[in-house]
């Protein structure tokens, strides 16, 4: 995989992603939750970017805001892709794993406003495979 040299981690792109009307994480909720930590970090989101309507088990192609997103991540020359929880990112660990290798080749790093699992150590990644994990559980017992 080659990655691109690292963006600029003061900068970030936010993507919110909402399958359905009625979820507890609506967008407005992970927007203010995405503003509060780049307040708390010193670092400007330049643009959002919201798939509304998108199951997390869609893959990458099929989301056409993550992909504006990732788009802008070179755009800006930004560092972080931010999200307010890893599930919002994808509910399929397969998916997940893709797009974290996608925002690392556009050189910048996937972030969660719950700040679970954002570290680059070995245990961060654990974490993160068992969110993905979780998430994956998740969608299969909601369906």
């Amino acid at each position: 995989m080659k990655r691109a040299p690292l963006g600029n981690e003061r900068l970030a792109v936010a993507y919110l992603r909402v399958s359905t009307e009625d979820q507890r994480l609506g967008p407005e909720a992970q927007k203010h939750d995405c503003e509060v930590w780049a307040r708390q970090h010193g670092v400007g989101i330049v643009e959002t970017f919201t798939d509304q309507g998108v199951s997390g088990g869609t893959e990458l192609e099929n989301r056409p805001n993550l992909m504006a997103a990732l788009a802008a991540l070179r755009q800006h020359g930004a560092g972080v892709l931010l999200i307010a929880k890893r599930d919002r990112l994808a509910r399929d660990v397969a998916v997940a794993a893709l797009i974290e290798r996608s925002v690392r080749t556009a050189g910048a790093r996937v972030v969660t406003a719950d700040g679970i699992g954002n570290g680059e150590g070995p245990a961060d990644q654990l974490v993160r495979t068992v969110i993905d994990g979780a998430a994956a559980y998740e969608r299969a017992v909601i369906k």
